[in-house]
């Protein structure tokens, strides 16, 4: 009798866990594939096409993968509950995303290779000796390098991750590649940081507007220019529910949303962001459709776009003699636009999406000084400055 229930519970179990396996099987084959994902803020890997010459070199097996991954039912579920047992299990972190203090989840970033890093700064240094030998007009360049969260952050991550070790391994790696002038920001970020300032997101890997305020303040002064006092700014509070990238990376469902603040100036609605790339013109330096969406950060000059021009309206009360500054940024140039756009008429493109040479851009913009702002996880793990060498003898 005992062996029989047994037997039958047995049997229970396993046609409980076929009829799962089936489920998600069938699930994954007749609900849509989803194409974007608002929460993470990325296209997901939808199907891919079967060759023999794919699968023969691994891509086949490696998108397949990763397209289960990214179309798996109830995938945000699965994220969720695994982040739960992990913490319950005393650990720190999940899915590569430590708990940190205070309410911050700061993204592990440790890289083994600076193969893509050097191939980016030594297009930085080719870059600068293309300009530096124009006779026609002598331009400034320099360059910023933002922190990651876990440099910046490093009073708030566990105890036992060597974020400090990483920053300063990375940041001496990069000094000792690059010949342009650099503008030193993780400094002063990390010790306003290490003083309780939140300068940085909790569920974001990008800078606040009062970070993107204090990197202001240290490329003014480097330029030997009299950035504008915080006092100066009034601060418009345009959300209290910000999720960013981390958080949905995370799966730490309880911990809570960030605000985001647009400093406001004087005159700041009289400037044009003008979208190059689709025509688009925003009045200001907001579009704030984007606060109605998950991805609230693409508030500030209207997101990821290969070219953006701001300069002021006719009659604005900053329209006067004014320097064109190209900034050649990543996304952490989005939140430090408006600030620089109190002093200059801005010439703005992203590598990722603008693929013409960039000293022609430079060149045909009239441009008096250049800022390549790009922060640490860009220079480790893409290569796009290096589409700095194009149109370069």
């Amino acid at each position: 009798m005992l062996n029989h229930k047994y037997k039958a519970s047995d049997l229970i179990t396993m046609v409980g866990l076929l009829a799962i396996i089936y489920g998600f099987g069938i699930a994954t084959l007749v609900v849509p594939d989803k194409e974007f994902s608002e929460d993470e803020n990325r296209y997901l890997q939808q199907k891919p096409k079967f060759t023999i010459q794919n699968l023969v070199d691994g891509i086949y097996t490696a998108e397949i993968a990763d397209y289960f991954s990214d179309q798996i039912p109830l995938r945000d579920l699965f994220v969720g509950t695994k982040a739960v047992i992990e913490i319950a299990m005393l650990k720190s972190e999940n899915n590569d995303v430590l708990l940190g203090s205070d309410g911050y989840i700061i993204a592990k970033q440790d890289y083994p290779s600076y193969d893509e890093c050097d191939k980016n700064l030594k297009a930085v240094n080719r870059f600068a000796e293309a300009l530096a030998s124009d006779e026609t007009k002598d331009v400034q360049l320099d360059v910023a390098i933002a922190g990651r969260p876990q440099d910046v952050l490093a009073r708030y991550v566990p105890a036992l991750y060597p974020a400090e070790e990483y920053a300063e391994r990375d940041f001496s790696h990069t000094a000792s590649i690059l010949e342009a002038n650099s503008i030193d920001i993780l400094t002063p970020l990390g010790a306003r940081a290490d003083a309780g300032e939140y300068v940085y997101y909790k569920t974001d890997h990008h800078w606040t507007s009062l970070g993107a305020y204090y990197a202001y303040v240290e490329i003014m002064n480097s330029w030997g220019l009299t950035p504008y006092p915080l006092d100066y700014f009034t601060r418009e509070t345009v959300s209290e529910d910000f999720y960013g990238t981390t958080w949905s990376k995370a799966g730490m469902k309880w911990v809570g949303p960030d605000t985001i603040e647009f400093f406001r100036y004087p005159g700041d609605d009289t400037l044009i962001t003008e979208i190059v790339d689709t025509g688009e013109k925003l009045d200001g330096l907001y579009d704030r459709d984007y606060l109605a969406v998950k991805d609230k950060y693409s508030s500030f000059i209207g997101g990821n776009n290969g070219h953006v021009r701001i300069y002021p309206a006719d009659g604005s009360p900053l329209e006067s003699e004014r320097e064109t500054l190209v900034l050649i940024k990543d996304s952490f140039g989005h939140s430090l636009a408006p600030f620089l756009a109190a002093h200059f008429d801005l010439e703005i493109i992203d590598l990722r999406y603008y693929k013409l040479p960039a000293i022609d851009f430079v060149k045909e913009t009239g441009a008096d000084r250049v800022l390549i702002l790009y922060n640490m996880d860009s220079l480790l793990t893409t290569n796009s400055l290096a589409m700095l060498n194009l149109g370069l003898n």
